[in-house]
């Protein structure tokens, strides 16, 4: 067994569950990568502070060869562009260079003086930062949802037979087992980040997973839902593409934070507290 990060370290996880070490390795490289990357490249495309674009320049002088290049965007959204010298060829580079226009604009015209004289101007087209795999950046979310249920609510849900679906979509990443979303579009108060259940409607009952994701530049809210305990339970994905992708929004939804709140699963005498509430209570909703 080894410490898994969840969510992954690159995004703000601390190390906070025990997994195998080939489940943990696998994950890392092949879908937890992807999610990063999915979420560097929107914070390049939208020029965030603190983001950073691996590209290649373009224009007439290079002929269609790139030239490598660094694009940062600091703090104050100043863009820093930085040629890279050691991995480019030598003479497209500096055709490149070369290809800048000179210009003189005469301080007799202008009422700013800080924009005239000389100035050099070099036009070029560059790449988007290179396209993540959306499909396995969106199992990475699951995949996170479903170890913070795990920590939270322990063997209790690891047994949950409405989340084998859910397992084998984590499993084999590359099949399309779950068709349908499984994440709600909505914006989250802090309150509800953690484990927690919705009641209401019963077609959307389910657990919801509401965590932060963090990059140099932003933090993104997801929310995902996995099964709850109940028989048809494992219908959510289905509801969820009915219920909120095509007609109604999330504000009739009820959310209970009872896991959140008051479900204490290192207190042994607790183990169980959660089958009581969701029978008491989550059921008569």
């Amino acid at each position: 067994m080894t410490i898994e990060h969840n969510p992954p370290q690159s995004l703000g996880g601390k190390g906070s569950v025990l997994t195998c070490k080939k489940c943990n390795s696998e994950a890392g490289h092949k879908i937890d990568n992807e999610i990063l990357n999915k979420l560097l490249e929107i914070d390049a495309v939208n020029f965030k502070p603190n983001a950073e674009i691996k590209t290649q320049f373009f224009n007439d002088s290079t002929e269609g060869k790139g030239v490598n290049a660094n694009i940062k965007i600091d703090k104050d959204r100043k863009i820093i562009i930085n040629i890279d010298s050691k991995n480019n060829n030598p003479k497209t580079q500096q055709n490149f260079l070369n290809s800048e226009v000179h210009e003189y604009k005469s301080p007799f015209f202008s009422d700013n003086l800080i924009d005239t004289g000389w100035t050099k101007k070099l036009k070029f087209t560059f790449k988007k930062p290179k396209k993540a795999n959306e499909r396995l950046a969106t199992i990475s979310l699951l995949k996170i949802a479903y170890l913070m249920a795990f920590e939270k609510l322990g063997h209790l849900y690891l047994f949950n037979k409405n989340a084998e679906i859910v397992r084998e979509q984590i499993k084999f990443p590359d099949k399309e087992i779950i068709k349908n979303p499984f994440w709600i579009n909505y914006k989250f108060p802090d309150n509800i980040l953690g484990v927690n259940i919705i009641t209401k409607p019963r077609e959307l009952r389910s657990i919801l997973v509401v965590y932060d994701l963090k990059t140099k530049s932003d933090t993104y809210r997801i929310a995902i839902c996995i099964p709850g305990f109940s028989e048809d339970d494992d219908k959510i994905y289905e509801n969820i593409n009915e219920k909120l992708c095509k007609g109604e929004s999330f504000e009739n939804v009820e959310v209970n934070n009872y896991i959140n709140s008051e479900y204490k699963i290192k207190n042994l005498e607790d183990t169980f507290l959660l089958v009581n509430f969701w029978e008491s209570f989550v059921e008569k909703q």
